[in-house]
C-alpha cells in the first residue's frame, strides 16, 4: 500500500503519525507508520528516562517532517500489534536513509532474505559514514541525555511565581481539546518540564473520552476545534507565557504565541471557542483582542454562534452628559442632565460593600462602605460626567423601579474601574448584563486582589464613630466653645434640609452637627408630599442643594439655636459666603438680629440690597417705592447736614472699596501706641503662653511680614493645616496670613485706643472689583489719586459701620462738584449708581448732574468700561 499523507506528529526518530485529507464534518483519518530497517532511541515518560539522544533524534525528524506532505509505502503489518512498517519519502528521498546518515538512527538486524536489499545496503553504508564522523548517537560526549520532569515537583503556585510572564520556549506534544494542550517547556536552566496547559481567556468545546466510570462527552464543534489547533500547533515550536493557576490549584493557564499569531485569537475569530470571563483578565496584552474577535464571530454567526441574536439597540438617551448631584452609596449616584432632569444610576457590574449596622465598643463597623462612598463623592460630586447606560435591570422586590446601570466617566477615567482598582467594590459577574468595559473591571479586580487593596487586604476594615454634637441643646452647648476657638473648620455637607439648614460631618472632630446659616431667614421647603412649601422655599432648597450637597465647605460657628443647631457662616471654595449667595438670588431675607451679630453683616446687607434692586425672586412683586421707604425717609424740606472728615486712605481693597484713617488727636495716640507696643515686645517675651490659640474675632498683637514691626490685628480665621492665622490690621485695614509664631496676645493697656481704620466705599458709583474687567485699572487710578495725600471725605451715609464717602482733594480744587468719585466716572472706570437716599435729596441734584455729565463724556470718548459702547443698565443711573 502506498500513497500521500501529511506528517501529523513524530513519536520517535523511527515512528511517525500520518494524517490524510480532511473530511467534511470530521477530522482526517490517521495512521502510525514505523520506518523499516532502522531503530532510534526511545523517549522516556514519568516511569523511565529517555534513552541517550532520544530527544535530539526525535527533534531532528520533527523539524524535518511535521506539517509536510510526504509519500509513504507500507511494507508489512505486525499481526500482534497491528502496527505498520514501511518507507517514507520527502522530496523523493528516503527519510530512513537521511536519519542514518545524520547519525540519528541505527540499522536493525534484518532477516537474511533482506540482507541484500538495496535499501539495507545503503543504510549500512550511511551508518559507517555517521560512525566515522561521530554524528548524532555516535558522538563521544554525554550531552545526548536530557533531564525531563513529567509532573510539577511541588506547588503549581510556586512554579507559576517563578516563571510567570516569561516567554518560555515549548513544544506542543498533545492536544486534548481546542483549549487544552500538553506542552514540553524548555526551562532557563536547560531542563524540560511537561505541563498540561489551559489556554487563558478562552474555552473551546469539551472532549471527554475514555475515562473510567464517566460518560463520554463530545460537545458540538469540539473535534473541529481540536483539529484546528492540531494542524497549527501540534509538535510546533512556540512560546508559552504562564499567567495563572486554575481554581483547583493544579492546572496552569497561559498564552501560546506562535510565529504566525495567537492561537486563542484564531480559535475565537473562527467561532471555535468562546471568551472565558474568569481567566481573560490575566491574558498577556489584555482582553481587547479576544473580545473583538468574539464580536466578529458573533456578527458572522460562525459555528458556536450560529444561533446568536444581537441584543436590541439601546434608546437614544442611553448616552449623555450630566452633572453628578448626589452620591447615594458606593455604587449608586444621582445625576442631573442638561435639561434639569435627575436620573438615578447604578455603576454597571459594580457592587460596593454594604454597611454593617452592629455596634462594637462604641464604634460603628462600617466595612468599606464609607470609603467607597467617599471615593465617589470626592471624584464625582458636582463634576461633569459622560454617562453610557449599559443595561436596565427590571423591577424586583428589592428595587421596585427599573435600575439603570451605566458606565460613568470623568474625562477618560472610568470611575467604576478606579473604585474596583482601589479594592472598594466587587465586580458582579454576568453573561448577559455587562458594562462596555467589563473586561477592564475584571482586570482591575484581579489587580486589587493581587496587591491586597481595600477589602482584599488582610487588615481589619476601618471603623468610624460620629458623635452627634447636635443631639440636644445641652450637648451642643458643651461643644460650642471648642468650635468657636477653632475658627474656620472644614466640613462635608451630608444633607440639605432647607436653604439655610444642613447636616454636616466634621471629619477632623469625628462629629456630626446641625448647622444653620446665621443672619438670614430662608423660606421653608415642604418635607413631605402633603406639606406645602413657603413661597420660594423649594427654589431655595434646590439652589443650595445644587451648590452644597455633599461638597466640602468651611464653616465658622458663632452661636447656638434652641434645638442644638450651630449658627454661623459657611463658605464654598473658601471665599463664597453661602448666606450671601442666597440673599443675592433673592431666596432669603435678612434676619436683623443675627445679621447684626455677624462679622460679615456688611456682605449680607449688600447682597440683599442687590437682590432688591434687581427684584429677584421674593422681591419680584415688591413695589420699588415700598423698598425705598424702608430706608430712612429723606426730609426734603430741610437742608442736608453733611459730615466732613479730614482723612488719609490707609488701604485699598479695590477702586471703590478702601479703609481710611481720620485725622484727629487719635492719630498722634496711634503713633505713641505703636512705639510703646514695639518696646513692650522687644523687652518682654516674644513667645505665646502655652496652649494659647487666638480666637476668631480676637484682637491680638501681630508681627507684620513686610517691616517686622508689631501691630494690633483682628483674627479673621485660623488656618489649622499650616499653623497660621489670617489677620486684619485694625489701625490700617490691610490683611495677611502669618504663622502663629508671629502672633501674641495683646496686653490690655494697648486696647484702650479705638481702632483707627474705618471701612468705606465711594458714594454714587459702582467700581469694578479687582477680578473684573478694568478692576485693576480702576484700583491703580484710585491709588494714584489718593496715595500720600490728605483728603476731605464727605459722609453721605453710614451703613452698618461702612461709610459711603465722596472724596475731595483740596490741594487740586475747591469745587464741590469736582470729587474723586466724579473723576473715576469721567475716566470710564466707574459707573453711576443713584439708588440711594442721599442721591435722591434735592440738595444733591447738582452733584447728580455732574455724574451724569461725566458719564456722557466717558461714553462718547469710549473710555475703558465704555470701550465697546454703553454697557450700563438703564435703571442703574
Amino acid at each position: 500500500m502506498s500513497g500521500k499523507a501529511t506528517v501529523k506528529s513524530v513519536l520517535s526518530a523511527d515512528m511517525v503519525v500520518l494524517s490524510g485529507r480532511p473530511r467534511p464534518g470530521a477530522p482526517p483519518a490517521t495512521r502510525t507508520l514505523g520506518l523499516n530497517y532502522i531503530q532510534a532511541p526511545k523517549l522516556g515518560n514519568k516511569d523511565r528516562d529517555d534513552e541517550p539522544f532520544a530527544f535530539a533524534a526525535r527533534n531532528y525528524l520533527r523539524k524535518l517532517l511535521v506539517g509536510k506532505e510526504v509519500m509513504f509505502r507500507v511494507d508489512y503489518t505486525v499481526p500482534s500489534t497491528g502496527r505498520e512498517y514501511g518507507a517514507l519519502y520527502l522530496n523523493q528521498e528516503n527519510v530512513a536513509h537521511t536519519l542514518v546518515r545524520e547519525g540519528w538512527a541505527d540499522v536493525r538486524e534484518v532477516r537474511a532474505s533482506d540482507a541484500e536489499n538495496v535499501d539495507v545496503e545503503a543504510l549500512y553504508s550511511y551508518k559507517a559514514e555517521a560512525q566515522a564522523a561521530k554524528r548524532g548517537i555516535w558522538a563521544d560526549n554525554e550531552s545526548g541525555v536530557r533531564k525531563a520532569h513529567y509532573n510539577l515537583e511541588g506547588d503549581a503556585e510556586v512554579f507559576l511565581e517563578k516563571y510567570k510572564g516569561q516567554h518560555l520556549p515549548a513544544i506542543i506534544e498533545n492536544i486534548r481539546d481546542g483549549s487544552t494542550v500538553r506542552a514540553c517547556l524548555t526551562l532557563p536552566n536547560g531542563e524540560y518540564q511537561y505541563i498540561t496547559l489551559m489556554i487563558s481567556g478562552i474555552r473551546a468545546p469539551m472532549i471527554r473520552q475514555g475515562i473510567a466510570n464517566t460518560e463520554d462527552v463530545v460537545e458540538p464543534f469540539a473535534e473541529e476545534a481540536k483539529f484546528f489547533v492540531e494542524s497549527r500547533l501540534l509538535q510546533r515550536e512556540v512560546r508559552v507565557i504562564l499567567e495563572l493557576v486554575g481554581q483547583n490549584g493544579n492546572n496552569l493557564f497561559g498564552s501560546i504565541i506562535h510565529p504566525a499569531g495567537n492561537i486563542a485569537e484564531a480559535l475565537v475569530s473562527q467561532g471555535l471557542a468562546k471568551v472565558a470571563d474568569w481567566s481573560i483578565t490575566h491574558v498577556t496584552g489584555g482582553p481587547t483582542v479576544l473580545r473583538e474577535a468574539e464580536r466578529k464571530a458573533q456578527a458572522s454567526k460562525l459555528r458556536l454562534w450560529q444561533d446568536h441574536v444581537d441584543k436590541a439597540k439601546k434608546g437614544a438617551d442611553h448616552e449623555f452628559d450630566a452633572t453628578v448631584a448626589r452620591v447615594m452609596t458606593g455604587d449608586t449616584i444621582i445625576v442631573r442632565t442638561s435639561k434639569g432632569q435627575e436620573r438615578k444610576l447604578r455603576l454597571s457590574n459594580i457592587k460596593a460593600p454594604t454597611r454593617l449596622a452592629q455596634q462594637q465598643k462604641g464604634f460603628e463597623i462600617a466595612s468599606f462602605d464609607y470609603e467607597a462612598k467617599e471615593f465617589l463623592r470626592k471624584r464625582l460630586i458636582g463634576k461633569n460626567v459622560h454617562v453610557t447606560v449599559d443595561y436596565v435591570k427590571p423591577p424586583s422586590d428589592q428595587f421596585p423601579e427599573p435600575t439603570h446601570c451605566a458606565t460613568v466617566k470623568v474625562g477618560e477615567i472610568n470611575v467604576g474601574e478606579q473604585l474596583v482598582l482601589k479594592g472598594l467594590a466587587d465586580v458582579i459577574k454576568s453573561r448577559e448584563d455587562r458594562s462596555q468595559f467589563y473586561d477592564q473591571l475584571l482586570v482591575a479586580e484581579a489587580k486589587a486582589k493581587e496587591e491586597g487593596k481595600g477589602k482584599h487586604s488582610a487588615k481589619e476594615p476601618p471603623k468610624y464613630k460620629w458623635s452627634d454634637a447636635s443631639e440636644n441643646a445641652a450637648k451642643a452647648k458643651q461643644f460650642l466653645p471648642h468650635f468657636q476657638r477653632g475658627g474656620r473648620t472644614t466640613a462635608i455637607v451630608e444633607y440639605v434640609a432647607n436653604g439655610s439648614r444642613f447636616k454636616l460631618i466634621i471629619p477632623k472632630e469625628s462629629s456630626k452637627i446641625t448647622f444653620v446659616l446665621g443672619g438670614v431667614r430662608c423660606p421653608r421647603a415642604a418635607r413631605t408630599a402633603s406639606e406645602k412649601s413657603e413661597p420660594f422655599g423649594a427654589e431655595a432648597l434646590d439652589f443650595i442643594s445644587r451648590r452644597c450637597q455633599q461638597r466640602e465647605v468651611e464653616i465658622e460657628i458663632e452661636s447656638l439655636d434652641k434645638t442644638g443647631g450651630f449658627i454661623g457662616t459657611m463658605w464654598l471654595h473658601k471665599t463664597e459666603n453661602v448666606a450671601a449667595q442666597l440673599l443675592e438670588e433673592g431666596l432669603a431675607s435678612i434676619h436683623s438680629y443675627s445679621a447684626e451679630q455677624s462679622k460679615y453683616s456688611n456682605q449680607l446687607y449688600a447682597a440683599e440690597r442687590a437682590a432688591k434692586e434687581d427684584r429677584k425672586n421674593i422681591w419680584a412683586n415688591v413695589d420699588p417705592n415700598a423698598l425705598a421707604q424702608e430706608e430712612e425717609e429723606v426730609d426734603t424740606s430741610k437742608p442736608i447736614k453733611k459730615e466732613y472728615l479730614d482723612i488719609v486712605v490707609s488701604e485699598i481693597v479695590s477702586g471703590g472699596h478702601f479703609y481710611v484713617q481720620i485725622i484727629n488727636q487719635n492719630i498722634e495716640g496711634l503713633e505713641k501706641l505703636m512705639s510703646e507696643l514695639g518696646i513692650h515686645h522687644k523687652q518682654g517675651s516674644t513667645s505665646a503662653p502655652e496652649n494659647w490659640k487666638p480666637r476668631v474675632g480676637e484682637i491680638i498683637s501681630a508681627k507684620f511680614t513686610e517691616d517686622n514691626q508689631w501691630y494690633r490685628a483682628k483674627v479673621i480665621r485660623n488656618v489649622t493645616e499650616s499653623k497660621s492665622v489670617e489677620v486684619l490690621y485694625v489701625d490700617y485695614g490691610n490683611a495677611e496670613t502669618i504663622p502663629l509664631s508671629r502672633a501674641l496676645p495683646l496686653p490690655s493697656q494697648f486696647s484702650k485706643l479705638p481702632q483707627q481704620a474705618q471701612e468705606a466705599v465711594l458714594s454714587y458709583v459702582k467700581v469694578p472689583e479687582i477680578k473684573d474687567d478694568f478692576g485693576l485699572e480702576a484700583a491703580n487710578r484710585f491709588r494714584d489719586m489718593v496715595s500720600g495725600r490728605q483728603l476731605v471725605g464727605v459722609v453721605e451715609q453710614r451703613e452698618h459701620s461702612v461709610m459711603h464717602l465722596t472724596l475731595y482733594d483740596p490741594a487740586i480744587s475747591q469745587d464741590p462738584d469736582r470729587s474723586l468719585n466724579v473723576e473715576l466716572v469721567r475716566d470710564g472706570l466707574a459707573t453711576v449708581f443713584l439708588k440711594t437716599r442721599y442721591a435722591r435729596h434735592p440738595g444733591n441734584q447738582s452733584m447728580v448732574a455732574k455724574f451724569q455729565e461725566s458719564t456722557a463724556l466717558a461714553k462718547r470718548e469710549r473710555l475703558n468700561l465704555f470701550e465697546y459702547g454703553d454697557n450700563t443698565a438703564d435703571d442703574d443711573i
